[in-house]
């Protein structure tokens, strides 16, 4: 692969990099690289093949190159169109290249026409100034980076060339002048010797003869002028140099002005003598104009042949544009038109300068100029035609705009849209000074302006009112956002109201709007800024609230319930129900939810501490079940060694633990409020426990007795069913001696007990 098919100039268009693609994808693009790249390499220089390859090459870069590759103008057009549907990329660089083909080609053929002209002018003898002007200003047009260096050194070496034979004809001409003043001051001064020569003679003559009779008296002649003075000599030595200079300096019109100037002032000398130096500097001025004035008519008459031969030219380019198979550079109309008048004010300029007058040459130069000035004429009736339309979409945009009623009606909408089309409409149709004709423009401004004052001033007296109205809603916003009430922001709502209905009654001018509007705006976002402060301040204390809620929601819900101590627990639960308690506004949205879950996380913790008591309750009714066993077994079987067992047995509540201490050590228990067999009827009452028949009709015989004993005032009378309760059930854990039927009745009510809440019958944590 070539190294010039990659690289980056500064005026290519360089492909946007690939996004990464697929292994697969990556594989089958290096693929195609590897097999296009030597189909590219062989058809360099072929365009034909280059332009299959930039058409068909499924890589980009290989179809860029191939671009980049063609040579021939031909073919970078014939890229350009057919590749027009395809890659923008690749459309875009053939464009690029066939535009730059062409510019290239039309420098180089310009360069070339320059190059010829110079080398023409070269041979002419004297060399004409003004088509060396022409040659450098033609060059200077011309792109240096399109032109080829051997066509820019030959250009060189022509102009190079040019400005030796130009300096060398003008010291040429320097010196023929300076050898004419030369050869007239020695003419003068042999004039001047002859003179003075003639008029000795004439004396000598005079006093060789004899003396004459006086003659008759004749009139006395004039008196002899007076010399000049220093002052007047001064002054025209000051005006011999002017117009000395102005003639080295080859500048024909000051030395004419000069001379004039030397006229005045010896006309005002009245007759006294210049000398013969001075007469001698002005014969020799003289003498320099009038062979300068021939050099300018010459020059003048070279000049007029110039112009016509340019003249000419613009008519041949004219022709050729014209014509659609001289496939000739399309004209630019306005550069066209320009050297036009160039050539005319040119010709008119030599024509003031005196150049002799050819009316052959004229005539040419004249209907070249009618030849060129075809397309700028039709492209000028064109332009009158647009104009008288343009004109005339104005006039109608100003009736449209005389017919829209103004009268007192508040109701601005119609003016106003009227108004806003006819500015747009206006605009569109482009400045006044390029798109109507001169002659009406003065009328068409003074009617545009009477027809918008009409609409106008009464609108801006409106507006003015409605401005007044707007600073009023200004202030009252204003009043809001510096004293801000509990009504505020639908006191604000109000006014924005009223705001937008003033703006669809009558907007106001883009600029007086928009600041109003900024002032209304800056007062109200005031109040919903305080609005907005106090709502976050109020969000930040609900958020304050809910995270105070969720942080005690998470040290519940993470407590161990497994190794934390029951009155760990308890304590945990007391806490988290006193800080509960307090009240505290959480957002409503969250009311709900961080309920359910504190009182999902306050029942887990409760229910790890009733199954604990429950666990710590059951092992003391197990335990009350064991002594009182071993207490039944030490009465049953006295003398036997039970102690030890007794001893791993945990003590018991206090009000358990005594009456069977008691009973163990076969103490005589106290006096009985009450039978065991009524005790163990109330208690088993008392749990609902089963019961047969006969324990059935004694529980009803013993309701009945303790009903008849409170009618008739014998029993006892207590405050708590509970406690009552207890008390008897320590009693009958005093009870000795009991029967098998009573053991089993008691037993049966310890293990109900153990299935009782804890804490039932006097139980309880130590």
């Amino acid at each position: 692969m070539l190294s010039w098919f990659s690289k980056k100039r500064d005026d290519a268009e360089v492909p946007a990099a690939p996004e990464p693609a697929a292994p697969a994808k990556a594989k089958a693009s290096e693929d195609a690289q590897a097999l296009w790249a030597p189909r590219l390499q062989a058809a360099l220089g072929d365009d034909a093949a280059l332009l299959l390859i930039a058409k068909d090459a499924p890589v980009l870069q290989i179809r860029l190159d191939a671009i980049e590759a063609l040579v021939a103008e031909d073919a970078l057009k014939q890229a350009e169109r057919e590749l027009r549907t395809q890659d923008s990329r690749v459309h875009r660089a053939a464009k690029r290249r066939h535009v730059a083909a062409v510019a290239q080609r039309e420098a180089r053929a310009a360069a070339q026409a320059v190059i010829d002209a110079a080398a023409l002018v070269l041979k002419e003898t004297p060399l004409p100034a003004n088509r060396l002007v022409a040659i450098d200003r033609d060059w200077q047009a011309i792109d240096a980076a399109w032109v080829e260096p051997a066509q820019a050194a030959r250009f060189t070496e022509l102009r190079e060339q040019l400005n030796t034979r130009l300096r060398e004809q003008g010291e040429a001409e320097q010196r023929q002048r300076q050898e004419q003043q030369r050869l007239l001051a020695e003419a003068l001064q042999a004039q001047a010797e002859a003179d003075a020569a003639e008029r000795e003679r004439l004396a000598a003559l005079a006093a060789a003869q004899p003396p004459s009779p006086p003659p008759a008296p004749e009139p006395l002649p004039p008196a002899a002028p007076k010399a000049l003075s220093a002052e007047q000599k001064q002054q025209l030595d000051h005006l011999f140099t002017q117009a000395e200079a102005a003639v080295a300096e080859g500048q024909l019109a000051a030395v004419q002005q000069h001379l004039q100037a030397i006229d005045a002032a010896i006309d005002a000398l009245h007759g006294a003598p210049l000398g013969d130096k001075r007469r001698a500097r002005l014969h020799a001025l003289q003498a320099e104009r009038a062979r300068l004035k021939g050099w300018q008519q010459w020059g003048g008459a070279r000049a007029l042949d110039s112009l016509v031969d340019e003249a000419e030219a613009l008519a041949q380019a004219t022709r050729a544009a014209a014509d659609p198979e001289a496939r000739a550079p399309k004209l630019r109309l306005k550069a066209h038109a320009e050297a036009i008048q160039s050539l005319r004010a040119r010709w008119k300029e030599i024509d003031r300068t005196g150049a002799p007058s050819n009316q052959a040459l004229w005539h040419r130069f004249d209907a070249a100029l009618h030849i060129a000035h075809e397309p700028v004429a039709a492209q000028q009736a064109v332009l009158k035609a647009q104009r008288e339309e343009n004109l005339q979409a104005r006039q109608a945009l100003l009736d449209a705009l005389d017919a829209v009623p103004v009268g007192e009606t508040p109701d601005w909408k119609e003016p106003l849209r009227a108004l806003t089309h006819f500015q747009l409409a206006w605009r569109q149709l482009g400045p006044l000074e390029h798109t109507v004709p001169s002659a009406s423009r003065n009328a068409l401004q003074e009617r545009m302006r009477a027809s918008l004052a009409r609409i106008e001033e009464p609108l801006d007296a409106a507006r003015r009112s409605a401005e007044a109205e707007r600073e009023q809603l200004i202030a009252r916003a204003e009043a809001l956002a510096q004293s801000p009430a509990r009504d505020a922001v639908p006191r604000v709502r109000e006014l924005q109201a009223e705001w937008q209905q003033h703006a669809r009654t009558l907007p106001l001018a883009r600029a007086a709007e928009g600041a109003l509007w900024a002032r209304f705006k800056a007062a109200t976002d005031a109040v919903f800024a305080q609005r907005e402060a106090a709502s976050s301040a109020r969000d930040a204390e609900l958020a304050a609230n809910l995270a105070a809620r969720e942080a005690l929601i998470t040290r519940l819900s993470e407590i161990d319930l497994d190794a934390t101590p029951v009155a760990d627990l308890q304590r945990a639960l007391r806490e988290a129900e006193h800080a509960w308690r307090t009240p505290l506004e959480v957002p409503r949205a969250a009311v709900a939810s961080i309920d359910t879950r504190f009182r999902a996380a306050h029942e887990a913790v409760a229910q790890a501490v009733a199954h604990s008591a429950k666990k710590r309750w059951q092992a003391q009714c197990d335990a009350l079940a064991a002594k009182l066993a071993l207490c039944e077994e030490s009465e049953a079987t006295p003398g036997s060694d039970l102690a030890e067992r007794w001893a791993a047995q945990p003590t018991l509540p206090v009000a358990w633990e005594k009456p069977l201490a008691l009973r163990w050590s076969h103490a005589p228990a106290p006096a009985a409020t009450a039978p065991c067999d009524d005790l163990l009827l109330r208690l088993e009452a008392a749990f609902n426990l089963p019961a047969s028949a006969e324990q059935q009709a004694a529980r009803r015989e013993l309701k009945l007795r303790e009903l008849k004993e409170a009618l008739e005032g014998r029993a006892a009378q207590t405050q708590d069913p509970v406690a009552q309760r207890a008390r008897w059930f320590v009693e009958l854990l005093q009870h000795q001696g009991l029967s098998p039927v009573q053991r089993e009745r008691l037993h049966a009510l310890v293990a109900a007990l153990r299935e009782a809440p804890p804490g039932t019958l006097g139980g309880g944590a130590r």
